[in-house]
C-alpha cells in the first residue's frame, strides 16, 4: 500500500470517527475533537507533501524526456510529454 493510500485510509477512518461510526461512539468529547483535528491536519499535510513530490517528479521526467528526444521534433517540450501521459503539466512557482 502506497503512502498516499495509507493517508487516504487514515482520512476515511477519521471521517468515520467524526460521524460516530467506527469507534462505536455517537458523539465526540472536546478532547477527541481536538485530537481528530490534529490527526486530520497531519494527514492533510502529508498528502500535500506527497502530491508536491509527485508533481516535481513528473516535471523532472517530462523535462528529461524533452531533452533526450531528437532535437527539433515538433512537440518536443515537457508539456507535450506530460499531455502524452495524461498528466497536467504543472509549472514551478518560479516559472509562473
Amino acid at each position: 500500500m502506497s503512502d498516499t493510500d495509507k493517508a487516504l485510509h487514515a482520512l476515511l477512518r477519521l471521517q468515520k470517527r467524526i460521524i460516530g461510526r467506527g469507534s462505536g461512539a455517537s458523539c465526540c468529547t472536546d478532547v477527541k475533537i481536538v485530537k481528530i483535528r490534529e490527526d486530520f491536519k497531519t494527514i492533510k499535510d502529508t498528502l500535500a507533501n506527497l502530491v508536491a513530490e509527485r508533481d516535481e517528479a513528473r516535471r523532472e521526467v517530462c523535462f528529461l524526456l524533452s531533452r533526450n528526444v531528437t532535437q527539433g521534433c515538433d512537440g518536443d517540450t515537457p508539456e507535450f510529454h506530460a499531455t502524452a501521459r495524461g498528466w497536467c503539466y504543472l509549472l514551478e512557482e518560479d516559472d509562473e
